[in-house]
C-alpha cells in the first residue's frame, strides 16, 4: 500500500480541491486516485501525472519515508535517535530504540517500505552500537528472506559487550547470557538473548 499522492499533497499543504484544479478534474476524481493508490489498483501513468502536477516524481517520492508516514522507525531514524540518547548517556533508551526498530522493520510490508527501512544510516559513532543495530537488522532481514544490505556487514567487536549494562557483571551472569545469546550477535561479541530483542 502506498500513499504518495496524499502524502505529497499534505506535505505541500494542498487540499483535494487544489490538486483537482491543477489536474483539471473533480475533487471526487482526486479522492478516487488516492483510494486506488492505497488499494494498489492505480495506473502508473495516473500516479505519475498526479505527482508531476505537484512538482514531484515517482522516484523522489519513493525515496521519501513511507515508514515515517506510518510513524515507524527506519534504520536511519533509529541510528540518529540512538546517537542522541547515547550523547545523553542513556544506554537503556538507546537499546529500547534498537529493539523497537526491529519491531518496526517487521511491520514493513511493501517493497518501498522495506527499501526505506534498509537505507544506509549515518554511523552512531560507537562501534558497539553500530554493530548491534546492523547485525540485528541483518539477522531479521535473513529470516524474512531479504538480502541484508552491505552496510549491515560489521566486523566482530574486539571485546565482548553486554549492552546497557553498567559496571562489570559477574562472570557467572555473563556465562548465563552467553549460553542463551543470539548466535549472530554472539559471533560479533554482543551478549544479548532473543527474548531481549523483543518489544515488551
Amino acid at each position: 500500500m502506498s500513499t504518495h499522492i496524499r502524502d505529497t499533497r499534505k506535505r505541500l499543504g494542498m487540499t483535494i480541491y487544489d490538486l483537482a484544479d491543477k489536474l483539471g478534474v473533480t475533487a471526487g476524481a482526486i479522492s478516487q486516485m488516492e483510494r486506488s493508490e492505497r488499494d494498489e489498483t492505480i495506473q502508473m501513468s495516473t500516479l505519475k501525472r498526479a505527482l508531476k502536477a505537484m512538482g514531484a516524481d515517482l522516484s523522489t517520492e519513493a525515496q521519501d519515508a513511507p515508514m515515517a508516514a506510518k510513524h515507524l522507525l527506519t534504520a536511519r531514524t533509529a541510528a540518529a535517535s540512538m546517537e542522541r540518547e547515547l550523547a545523553a548517556n542513556d544506554e537503556d533508551t538507546a537499546l529500547r530504540i534498537a529493539i523497537q526498530s526491529l519491531d518496526h522493520f517487521r511491520r514493513a510490508r511493501t517493497r518501498a517500505e522495506i527499501q526505506d527501512f534498509l537505507r544506509t544510516p549515518r554511523p552512531i559513532g560507537d562501534d558497539r552500537w553500530d554493530t548491534l543495530l546492523a547485525t540485528a537488522i541483518a539477522r531479521d532481514a535473513k529470516r524474512r528472506g531479504i538480502r541484508p544490505p552491505a552496510w549491515t556487514r560489521k566486523p566482530a567487536l574486539t571485546e565482548e559487550w553486554l549492552p546497557a549494562t553498567p559496571g562489570h557483571p559477574a562472570e557467572r551472569y555473563l556465562d548465563m547470557i552467553r549460553a542463551a545469546a543470539e548466535p549472530e550477535l554472539l559471533d560479533k561479541g554482543i551478549l544479548i538473548r532473543e527474548k531481549d530483542l523483543a518489544v515488551a
